[in-house]
Parts: structure tokens; C-alpha cells; sequence
């Protein structure tokens, strides 16, 4: 099959662009031809097809300027530029399928009725919660569809909120979702059940969770830095307050358990490293498994209700334990005493991983990593992917 995977980023930036480039990589290797739509940035990893990616926006001081967040405002109702190159790359490639990741923002939904017109299957993935509230990162059942009540919340400034709500509303008149998207993936029972409730019909929603990248045996394996501590817990992904990193630096200073940080801050998070906390901002694939492979355990303090929990997975697949808060999808992964440890509340973490370190909780890694290996496989992925397509 001819399959044009989209989006907004084309590099390792957070859980959904990681997702993203292992499935890219993933249907080449299945013998599928993969066409990539995204946003033109400085990280991106060289494609064939940059030529029709879409100018750069932002949204923040520390990586746009202000003609770049100017025009980033408006790509969030709608991109003439977006449109238009999408429309050339469909003349191009030609795509049995479009399979769409997070356009929401930088790309808009402008490119999907170039795709429509054409009578092609629109497939979208969903990594977080943009589709059905006007906050990425959670559903507010008291806000609904009644997108006015999110001005209220307490999180943004009044400004992003207010945009983030005439977005909704946008999106919702104009029915862009609705009217365009053929079958949405999800990648838990949890997200299904939130996606139904928020209004999507359940026909259109497939459970297929994240899967895990085949090892390559020709990877390069990077070294780690000699001042990384010998023992270590590990965090990746976004650095901020949202993700509950604060929390997670208290905890390791008060226990005094060394923590490295791998991700990029963001909302204005700022880390001060010490001889407890490593922060080492973006890291390539092939330092994130060396990093997390030399961690005695991954952790997450965030209380966010996560719509998957790649990290969690990852750290399975490389036999290390995971230890989180009990929220969203985690606990459709991990299984305590088994993989990991799920907790009530940051204090309960806070004993979990005492217990680890003081040698209380020991975990057999070797069948740890078995399990996750054989639960998440990417032939069964991509099979199902394969089946769901070809249904299209």
C-alpha cells in the first residue's frame, strides 16, 4: 500500500513522534511505500518529501519569533499554505491512505478536505485530548461540548484559553472531524471509553495500543557521559509542571536518589541541575536507550490522565521497572510488583521508590521484559494496522 503519514513534527520530540517515526519505519520495512506531510523545523530528520512540508510556527518566546506566533494563531483556525501543498503532495504520491498523528495547531485541519475530495480513507491516531477538549493534555466532563466552561479552569493564561476555545468551536461548526475522519486508532480501552463519552461514535474508534520497536542489531549504541551516577532513576519526555517533574525532583532530593531528566522544557520550566538532578534535554533514540538501559528504573510523577504510557512500555521492553501514579492508561501496562508500581499519590511514590532502592521490592527483569516484548509486538501491530487499512 501507498500510506502518507502526517505529522506536525518530524523528529523525537515527545511519546506521539516517537509512536510516529517507529511506524513510519515500520511500514517500509513491512514493504509499504510511506510518503511524510509535517512542519518544516531545524530537528527534522531528513525526507524526500521536505520539499512539500509546511512553513515553520510557534507558539513561544524561547523558539519563535513574533511573526512566527503571529502566524502561528491563525494556522489554528486555518493554513492556505497547508492546504495547498497538501493538495500537490496527494497529485505526487497518490496514497491509498492517509494516516493522520497531531495536525492540530501547527498544520490545522485545512488539509483535510484536499484529502476527502479525492475519496481517500482518512485514518487519525489519538495521542491526546485535543480532539475533544480545548486542553491536549485532559477531557473535562464539566466543560463537555459547552467549550465556554473551559475559560474557568484554572490552567493557561486567559488569553490561550480563550483561544483554545474559539478553536473548539471552530472545529465543531465546521464539523472537520466529524464529517472527514473515516476511523479513529486509540490506543486504550481508557481513551475509547473517553472519546464515546465525549460524543465520537463507537464504530468509528479501533483499540489498537502502541507497540514496541523491534531491537536492531545494528544499532549503534551511544556511551553515556562519565559524570552520569552509576545508579539512577529515569524520566523522559516533556519537562514541565504538567507533567508533574516538580514533584518528581522533590521526591529524588529528599530521598537522595539521582535523577536524569531527558526532554525539553516547556511552559517556562526551568531545572537547575545538581549532584541529585541531571538534566539533559533533547536526546537522540539511540542516547534514550542507553540512558534508560543503565537506569536501575523509570519513573513518572505526572497526574495527567495519560492516553497510553509509552515510557512505561519502553522501560518494560528493556526490562527496567516503571513507577508512576495511577492515572489514565498506565494501569492497562503495568502490573505491580510485576513491571512496575503504580501508586494513589506523589507520597506513595515517594515510599515505592525507597522501597526499590532500600531493596524491599525486587522485580525479575529478564521475564519483564519478556512479557512486554511478546504483549506489544509489532507484527501483531502491524498486522492489525494492515488489516484496518486494507477495510478502508
Amino acid at each position: 500500500m501507498k500510506i502518507l503519514e502526517v505529522n506536525k513534527y518530524f523528529y523525537l520530540r515527545r511519546g506521539a513522534e516517537r509512536h510516529f517515526l517507529d511506524l513510519r519505519d515500520m511500514l517500509e520495512k513491512g514493504g509499504h511505500t510511506v510518503a511524510v506531510f509535517a512542519m518544516d523545523t531545524l530537528h527534522n530528520i531528513p525526507c524526500a518529501f521536505s520539499q512539500y512540508f509546511v512553513s515553520y510556527v510557534g507558539y513561544n518566546s524561547d523558539d519563535a519569533n513574533w511573526f512566527e506566533r503571529l502566524k502561528g494563531i491563525g494556522r489554528i483556525f486555518w493554513s492556505f499554505e497547508a492546504r495547498k501543498k497538501m493538495k500537490k503532495l496527494l497529485e505526487v504520491f497518490q496514497p491509498d491512505v492517509v494516516h493522520l498523528h497531531n495536525i492540530y495547531h501547527q498544520l490545522s485541519p485545512s488539509i483535510l478536505g484536499p484529502v476527502k475530495s479525492l475519496h481517500i480513507p482518512i485514518v487519525m491516531t489519538v495521542h491526546d485530548y485535543n480532539l475533544i477538549s480545548p486542553d491536549k493534555d485532559k477531557y473535562y466532563p464539566e466543560v463537555g461540548k459547552h467549550y465556554w466552561k473551559f475559560l474557568f479552569i484554572k490552567k493557561y493564561g486567559f488569553g490561550k484559553r480563550l483561544l483554545l476555545v474559539l478553536k473548539k468551536y471552530w472545529e465543531e461548526w465546521c464539523g472537520f472531524y466529524e464529517k472527514n475522519i473515516d476511523t479513529y486508532i486509540v490506543p486504550s480501552v481508557y481513551v475509547q471509553k473517553i472519546c464515546r463519552e465525549a460524543g465520537i461514535p463507537e464504530e468509528k474508534i479501533v483499540v489498537l495500543p502502541h507497540f514496541i520497536r523491534e531491537q536492531d542489531e545494528n544499532e549503534q549504541q551511544s556511551v553515556l557521559p562519565e559524570w552520569i551516577p552509576r545508579k539512577y532513576v529515569l524520566y523522559g519526555g516533556s519537562i514541565s509542571k504538567e507533567k508533574g517533574v516538580d514533584k518528581l525532583i522533590d521526591i529524588c532530593e529528599k530521598l537522595r536518589i539521582p535523577l536524569v531528566l531527558a526532554g525539553m522544557s516547556e511552559n517556562g520550566f526551568s531545572v537547575r541541575s545538581n549532584d541529585i538532578v541531571t538534566s539533559l534535554g533533547r536526546q537522540t533514540r539511540e542516547q534514550m536507550k542507553s540512558l534508560m538501559q543503565n537506569a536501575s528504573c523509570v519513573v513518572s510523577a505526572s497526574t495527567l490522565p495519560e492516553t497510553f504510557g509509552l515510557l512505561a512500555l519502553e522501560a518494560g521492553s528493556l526490562g527496567k521497572p516503571f513507577f508512576g501514579i495511577k492515572t489514565g492508561a498506565f494501569s492497562e501496562i503495568i502490573v505491580n510488583g510485576k513491571n512496575g508500581f503504580l501508586v494513589s499519590d506523589v507520597e506513595a511514590l515517594s515510599v515505592a521508590l525507597n522501597d526499590f532502592f532500600s531493596g524491599k521490592k525486587v522485580f525479575d527483569t529478564v521475564a519483564l521484559q519478556r512479557e512486554t516484548l511478546e504483549r506489544f509486538s509489532e507484527k501483531v501491530y502491524l498486522k492489525q494496522l494492515e488489516t484496518l487499512f486494507r477495510s478502508l
